[in-house]
Formats: structure tokens, sequence, C-alpha cells
């Protein structure tokens, strides 16, 4: 824990979930990532007073691999990515959550005939 006898930091919790520090974020505050698969990577900012969840799936990576092919065939420039990044408070209960609410809104069934 390195803090004591005061439980763990918000740090050792992004750690438990997978999160990896990745160094300073551009927006200035410290960077963390999980890569959840091979195609959707998770990325929290963290500002120490909240921090900013946001995510990318390589979908052009994702089709060519199961035989699609997506506009011009050029897959390393098709990420799919969330149009705002979401603000969460320093609690590893609301990052788990944003987790569970992406992971169950990218569930698409292409054959929907309600789509």
């Amino acid at each position: 824990m390195g803090n004591g006898d005061r439980g763990p930091t918000f740090d050792d919790q992004l750690e438990s979930l997978g999160f990896r520090a990745a160094g300073s974020s551009r927006r200035g505050g410290r960077l963390w990532t999980l890569p959840f698969n091979r195609f959707l990577t998770f990325t929290v900012h963290d500002y120490h007073d909240a921090v900013l969840l946001t995510w990318a799936f390589a979908l052009g990576e994702y089709l060519e691999e199961r035989g699609f092919v997506l506009g011009s065939g050029e897959t390393s420039f098709h990420e799919l990515f969330p149009r705002a990044d979401v603000r969460l408070p320093l609690d590893i209960d609301a990052v788990g959550g944003e987790i569970t609410r992406v992971l169950t809104s990218l569930r698409l069934d292409l054959g929907d005939p309600g789509l």
C-alpha cells in the first residue's frame, strides 16, 4: 500500500482493476491505461480531484481479423471512441461502473431487425 494504515490509494485501486501508469497526460494530469483486450483500451486522465475516462476500440483491425473491410480497407485509421469523455470523481466504484456501462453499450447485434 505504501501509505501506512489508511487503506489502498486511488492508484492502488486503479492498478487492481488492471490499469497501468502511462506517464503524463497532454491535458495535464497523470495518464493510466487499461488494455481490456486486443482491440479495446480504456484510458484514465487523473487530475487529483477528478478523472476523465475515455476509451478507444480498434474497429478496423477487429473487422479485418474477421474478414471484413471498412472504407478503403486501411485498418489502422479506423477507431471507435466516444464523442465525449466522461468526468468522474476520484472513486474507483465510479470508474468501474463507467467501464461496465461502456461494455454494455458496445454490445451490438448487427442482425437485429430493430436497427
